[in-house]
């Protein structure tokens, strides 16, 4: 009763604060709404049965409701609770009601299942804005417990002295129940919010179970007898005639409380739109949210750049998308607007919001368009040895067909972005002092605008500091210093550095492993570095700006000198080609 009363009072007090928010119009959202929730539940059963009490456990939940515009409304609650039964009962009490001290106790139990499940009334209030709210609830309807049976026994001093037991049945009971409760709800968009609540369950007139499930004696309430268990069908019983029990039968105070966390979902509404002279409140501030979509493609584009303006041009808000291609804007006053985006700079379609749409706790939706029939290269620029994004780096877009260039500079998460025409074929590379950059390729060859938008892309940069070697993947036949077909790549890109930035040296050294003799060694390795630059001189590299040193086995990266037994692996590291930036 007292719970009820706390119910009550919870609800007026709600009802007068939504009465003064009534002045200004200020109504909840209705419609269905879906509430899966998680949480502790922590059980009062202590009170009611000597030596047993239910630990606090993990607690399941699902919600399903209907708000009435007013703020009244009905939900219907299923509840799925774990508990753990746990015994005080220790050797002194042990003795005091069998008359025997201990030498070892032994229990077993199992755990308490409970289930709710119930239907009720409930009133909605906001708190400040049309976000944030409070809902008191109650619920009746059915409480089902099953389980937290303990089965406690201690054997006889001495062989062939009787065993002694303590037991409690558990429960396996259907009963009427009520739930009271309270939620704090937040709506972060028109079908998604989150809720923080707490309850109280009460189970009325609930009495232990009949047997114990444990091994099936068919005493109720707590049994403890001096009697072993013989074996009685398919279960046990205490036979014993001075067997005693304790029979408390009516659990008077059996509840819980507990709090859970819960995610809402809302799918549907019947609320009846006023128009904005009802709604007492012109500048009031509503959400507006606008989502961004390719117009061929129909696909969402996260990043883009949004824009609200007044009739004048003025701009109001700004914003960007967000992952899933939307952006709210919210307290936005009363007003008409237009709404335009930019994606990778190129402008949408506009959209217009008129004063006529803003609608008490309203939320107005707008969905604009990116229209362009061209491709768009998202890229990003990342350190090859870290990982992590390179900024401020030149990147160089080369159409292979018409040789038309196109620039644009890394951000600070080493993002880049292009427009691609269809059926043509592109070259990328980035430019920075001291890092040398892969060449990369592009292609929209094959694809369809009606359903392609990206063509995503990461370029590798690697460090190519003053005095500091950068080991080239460039590769050699044994015993020969020809330059292979796939080693050209490494070359090309040294290339392009040195074309990029015309005052650059570089010294191309070549290394050998330990195996050999030396003066072969360094004579291999002489001719493998000048073959690297002779190529390099090939492409119109002066030959003042590049030179080639052999080293043979003089700069080894590891132990494997002359002597040392080394495997394949280490051997291949000092096997090598280095370029370095001179800057003397």
């Amino acid at each position: 009763m007292k719970s009820f009363i706390i119910l009550i009072s919870l609800i007026l007090s709600g009802y007068v604060y939504s009465s003064a928010q009534d002045t200004l119009k200020l109504k909840t959202h209705s419609g269905f709404y879906l509430t899966p929730n998680i949480g502790y539940d922590l059980p009062s059963f202590t009170k009611s049965y000597q030596f047993y009490e239910i630990k606090g456990g993990f607690k399941l939940g699902l919600d399903l409701g209907y708000n009435l515009p007013n703020g009244f409304g009905i939900g219907l609650d299923y509840d799925y609770i774990i508990n753990n039964p746990s015994s005080s009962l220790n050797s002194i009490y042990f003795d005091t009601l069998v008359g025997k001290t201990p030498s070892i106790i032994n229990k077993n139990s199992n755990k308490l299942i409970r289930h709710f499940i119930g239907i009720g009334p409930q009133y909605t209030f906001p708190l400040g804005s049309n976000k944030m709210g409070v809902r008191l609830y109650s619920r009746a309807g059915i409480g089902i417990l099953n389980g937290g049976e303990i089965l406690m026994s201690t054997p006889g001093a001495i062989i062939g002295e009787k065993d002694y037991h303590l037991m409690f049945n558990g429960f396996n009971k259907k009963q009427f129940s009520y739930k009271i409760g309270g939620n704090l709800n937040y709506k972060i968009s028109k079908k998604f919010g989150i809720r923080l609540g707490v309850y109280h369950i009460r189970y009325l007139s609930v009495t232990p179970d009949n047997f114990l499930s444990l091994d099936n004696v068919g005493n109720q309430g707590i049994v403890y007898g001096a009697s072993p268990l013989e074996s009685f069908k398919d279960g046990y019983l205490l036979t014993d005639k001075d067997a005693n029990v304790i029979r408390e039968g009516i659990c008077s105070s059996c509840s819980s409380t507990g709090v859970d966390f819960g995610l809402i979902f809302t799918f549907g509404t019947s609320s009846r739109p006023k128009i904005c002279s009802d709604c007492g409140c012109p500048n009031d501030g509503h959400s507006v949210i606008v989502n961004v979509e390719d117009g061929p493609s129909k696909k969402i584009i996260s990043g883009a750049d949004v824009a609200i303006k007044d009739l004048n041009g003025n701009i109001v808000a700004t914003g960007t998308t967000n992952t899933f291609g939307a952006i709210e804007f919210v307290q936005l006053p009363h007003g008409n607007y237009t709404v335009v985006g930019n994606v990778f700079g190129i402008e949408t379609t506009i959209t217009t919001i008129y004063e006529s749409e803003f609608l008490p706790n309203g939320i107005i939706q707008k969905k604009i368009f990116y229209e362009d029939l061209r491709f768009i290269l998202k890229g990003r620029v990342i350190n090859k040895k870290t990982q992590a994004p390179e900024p401020n780096v030149v990147v160089n877009l080369t159409n292979f067909l018409n040789k038309n260039v196109e620039q644009d500079n890394s951000n600070g998460k080493g993002e880049f972005s292009f427009r691609l025409d269809k059926e043509s074929s592109y070259e990328i590379v980035g430019i920075k002092e001291n890092k040398l950059s892969d060449i990369d390729r592009a292609s929209t060859v094959g694809l369809v605008r009606s359903t392609t938008l990206f063509v995503e892309l990461k370029l590798g940069v690697e460090n190519f500091d003053c005095g500091q070697g950068t080991v080239l993947d460039i590769k050699y036949d044994y015993d020969k210093w020809n330059i292979l077909p796939e080693s050209k790549f490494d070359l090309d890109k040294l290339i392009r550095y040195m074309n990029d930035h015309k005052q650059s040296r570089v010294e191309l050294s070549s290394h050998t492993d330990s195996r050999g003799k030396n003066d072969y060694n360094q004579d291999l390795s002489q001719k493998r570095a000048q073959s690297a630059v002779d190529y390099i001189l090939g492409r119109g590299i002066e030959g003042s700006r590049i030179i080639a040193n052999g080293y043979g086995e003089e700069r080894h990266l590891n132990r494997c000198r002359d002597g040392v037994s080394c495997s394949e692996e280490e051997h291949r590291i000092n096997r090598r080609t280095e370029a370095k930036l001179l800057c003397n």
